[in-house]
């Protein structure tokens, strides 16, 4: 096995039309923690607006701008928070801080999320427990995800899946099928504003074309944990218990490794 490298994070902030709160969260960060800017099909009323973004995209999505931050990783970074410009939070250092101290204290956490004022998966409330809970995936506004996750998931085929709607729950299958957790903190809260994100049929059919690309065993805990009573801890040990049956013991091995 290599040795495990020392942890570090790559911050992506990624953009559709919010452009001075993109800068102002880049700015928000940069004193703790590397981060980039990456947009998707805005509009910039100055070159110097633009000139702020590391990367500017167009027809990407959400897909396209993770594999955008997954290029710029290459192999100088272990994880990658990717966390959309309409989040908003108390204090940057805290957030950064307080990853940094899960990872360290928790090396089976795989995916990591803050727990969140708006989500439509109930999951990613705050429950008041101070700390983490397993979950079965995380919600893809403001989450941590660790590269060899990502070795395994990117690039996404945007021929496929550009919006990406079901990729968090793509990294939560590779959570259960490397017995590394998936974790909300209810430690944090940020705050996603209500009736943001994507909700389509477009999204859903490239979803389902997506997971058709993929073996039995992601689209059986797709199926699974896309109801809302697994979802939860209840449903991570139920869902891990499932996967016996379609991951063999010799596909449970680290990717790491």
């Amino acid at each position: 096995m290599e040795q495990e490298k020392e942890f570090k994070l790559l911050v992506a902030v990624t953009n559709h039309k919010l452009i001075a709160e993109a800068i102002a969260l880049k700015m928000t960060f940069e004193p703790h923690v590397d981060t980039i800017l990456i947009d998707n099909d805005s509009t910039f009323e100055t070159e110097e607006e633009k000139k702020a973004f590391n990367y500017t995209l167009h027809g990407a999505y959400y897909s396209g701008q993770i594999n955008q931050a997954y290029e710029h990783m290459q192999n100088d970074y272990t994880h990658l928070l990717i966390i959309n410009s309409d989040i908003t939070f108390n204090s940057a250092k805290v957030l950064i801080d307080r990853i940094k101290e899960v990872y360290a204290e928790n090396p089976k956490v795989g995916v990591y999320a803050p727990s969140a004022h708006y989500s439509p998966h109930n999951h990613m409330a705050n429950l008041g427990t101070d700390g983490l809970r397993k979950v079965t995936f995380t919600d893809g506004f403001c989450y941590v995800i660790p590269k060899d996750f990502l070795d395994i998931m990117c690039p996404i085929d945007l021929g496929v899946n550009k919006i990406g709607h079901g990729v968090e729950i793509f990294l939560g299958f590779l959570g259960i099928k490397y017995d590394r957790w998936t974790v909300v903190d209810d430690f944090l809260l940020v705050n996603h504003p209500s009736g943001s994100g994507y909700s389509s049929k477009q999204a859903r059919m490239e979803r389902d074309r997506w997971y058709d690309t993929k073996s039995r065993a992601a689209q059986v805990f797709h199926y699974w944990v896309s109801k809302d009573i697994l979802k939860n801890r209840f449903g991570y040990n139920f869902v891990k218990f499932l996967m016996k049956i379609y991951l063999p013991e010799k596909d449970q091995k680290s990717p790491s490794t």
